[in-house]
């Protein structure tokens, strides 16, 4: 007979209890089957593990065995659940090259995934990480992203796509907690000013204020660590309704930063919804001007124009002088230095170079 009393979780086909229960009754199959109003073939075929126990059955099942219904649906649906995940397993098995050309052991040291044991294990894990079923349905959903790539490709990358999507997507996750309101394009514009008065704090300082200020105007504003090969130091869509700006330190200086993420919060005001601005990349031509747009936002925002072309016109350019150009326009000297090398008009072995300060992530 059943313990009543303890009901546990079994992996074999409810027809086996079922059958073991009669033996200990002394009672056939076709008794059964009479006293439940069950046909006999359908009691055989839950006995083989053909058919499956159903809320009617199991009610009737519970009458006549003085079982409850609940443990026989819990077999029922163990059971299921344990075929489903043996035929899941055997599929995973085909998706192992899929899963090869992620670089699973980094995105576990920056904190994308959990580790796996067997290949067939991070098949599993990389589908869920993504939201997907197979790597067909993976495949789709970054077609366009793909498209994209063509033409977006940085110098000397090549099928970076896998890298790509997998920064793209911890940015989703990410996002996916963020909170803030409708996007304001007045409201965005209006604290970009404040968000450049940062320039002269450490990361740990600016960056909760950045993520503040954003989300008040309804922007996602979030950094993410970068993958190996990954070639983008910023990326700007629309998510969910709202613009997101996504970040790495792939080149770790605070001058590539900031350029970064006002050129970023330029495609924001552009607007263009339907289109991914990839930073670092290249582009069509008919892109051409949105990315120039971009640029020279970015330049002027961080440096306006004439206060540059004056500062230049000196041709002195030694520390002290950056230092106190960077004061009058209250800005971080690093970022002019960065303006200056990105000009050629000083070089990198230079000390003014070392102005720049270093991003890195947190330990």
């Amino acid at each position: 007979m059943i313990d009543r009393t303890t009901i546990e979780d079994f992996a074999s086909a409810p027809g086996v209890t079922l059958r073991d229960s009669l033996e200990a009754l002394g009672m056939t199959q076709a008794e059964l089957a009479e006293r439940a109003g069950i046909s006999d073939k359908t009691i055989n075929r839950i006995i083989k593990g053909i058919d499956p126990v159903t809320h009617t059955t199991a009610l009737a099942l519970e009458k006549v065995l003085q079982v409850p219904a609940g443990f026989w649906l819990k077999l029922e649906s163990n059971y299921r659940e344990h075929i489903a995940r043996q035929v899941e397993a055997r599929t995973l098995e085909g998706f192992v090259d899929w899963a090869r050309r992620f670089p699973y052991p980094d995105m576990v040291r920056k904190g994308y995934v959990t580790a796996a044991r067997t290949a067939e294990e991070k098949a599993g894990v990389l589908l869920r990480f993504f939201g997907v079923a197979t790597p067909d349905q993976w495949q789709a959903v970054y077609a366009e992203m793909e498209l994209e790539l063509s033409f977006r490709k940085s110098e000397g990358t090549s099928n970076r796509l896998p890298v790509l999507s997998a920064w793209l997507r911890q940015g989703e996750i990410v996002a996916q907690s963020a909170g803030g309101g409708e996007f304001n394009a007045t409201t965005f514009s209006q604290h970009l000013q404040t968000i450049r008065s940062f320039t002269r704090e450490a990361p740990s300082a600016f960056v909760p204020k950045m993520k503040t200020l954003c989300a008040e105007a309804g922007v996602i504003f979030e950094l993410v660590p970068e993958l190996p090969g990954l070639g983008v130091s910023g990326v700007m869509r629309w998510f969910h309704g709202r613009p997101l700006i996504q970040q790495s330190l792939l080149f770790k200086t605070n001058d590539n930063f900031w350029f970064t993420f006002f050129h970023e919060a330029k495609h924001v005001l552009q607007m263009r919804k339907k289109q991914i601005f990839i930073e670092g990349g290249k582009a069509q031509p008919e892109d051409i001007k949105r990315e120039e747009e971009a640029n020279c936002f970015a330049g002027e925002i961080l440096i306006p124009r004439d206060a540059w072309e004056e500062f230049v016109r000196q041709e002195h350019f030694d520390s002290e002088r950056i230092r106190a150009f960077a004061k009058s326009i209250a800005i971080h000297p690093g970022i002019v230095a960065g303006r200056l090398l990105r000009d050629g008009l000083v070089d990198y072995h230079k000390p003014q170079a070392k102005l720049r300060v270093k991003f890195e992530w947190a330990a």
